[in-house]
């Protein structure tokens, strides 16, 4: 698969086989995370892999799935059972993590979409009380959580018709449209022609 090809297919998936995924895969995953491109090449993320099911359970109600689909969140069976906790060392940079832990999850989704997996990013978090939950120390700031597993539904591409909000077709595929190309390069003053 090439980078482009992994970049095409890479969609968001929320509903999960209940097979666990193998620790070198995860940590290959974060391994690809952790040579991101970083402002100033500071490297302040951190990465923690939460698959105890007890705590998953307790972490559950402190994400939002899926708002514009009406049943979005997995239900019980379709749950992932691997999370990978983005995290902020603020000893090493104070604040403004949003642009490193972007690059970073990129990296990792775009890794996973090549081994096999899949991935959610998830933004929509209670980030204090999954600190407190996973027990952080007070340096760290929680960023994102990706969610990891292998997929139990399918999600494609589909043309832009003038609304963004992704949808379920008939055929229970998750359907994200994206704008055309065309619609989103701009003609600037040092644009060639």
């Amino acid at each position: 698969m090439t980078v482009k090809e992994a970049i095409f297919k890479r969609r968001t998936i929320r509903k999960f086989k209940q097979e666990t995924v193998p620790h070198n895969l995860i940590e290959e995953m974060i391994d690809c995370g952790r040579v991101a491109a970083f402002g100033g090449n500071m490297q302040p993320l951190k990465f923690s892999v939460i698959d105890d099911s007890a705590v998953i359970e307790e972490l559950f109600p402190l994400i939002k799935w899926a708002a514009y689909l009406p049943d979005g969140a997995p239900m019980e069976g379709e749950r992932p059972l691997c999370y990978i906790a983005v995290l902020g060392d603020r000893t090493i940079k104070d604040g403004n993590f949003e642009t490193d832990a972007g690059a970073a999850v990129t990296n990792m989704m775009l890794f996973a979409e090549d081994a096999g997996l899949s991935t959610c990013w998830l933004g929509a978090i209670q980030r204090p009380k999954i600190k407190e939950l996973l027990e952080l120390d007070e340096k760290f700031d929680v960023l994102y959580l990706l969610a990891v597993g292998y997929a139990a539904q399918k999600s494609v591409m589909c043309d832009f018709s003038g609304d963004v909000k992704y949808f379920i077709d008939e055929n229970g595929t998750v359907n994200v449209p994206k704008r055309p190309l065309e619609d989103v390069m701009v003609i600037t003053k040092g644009t060639l022609k």
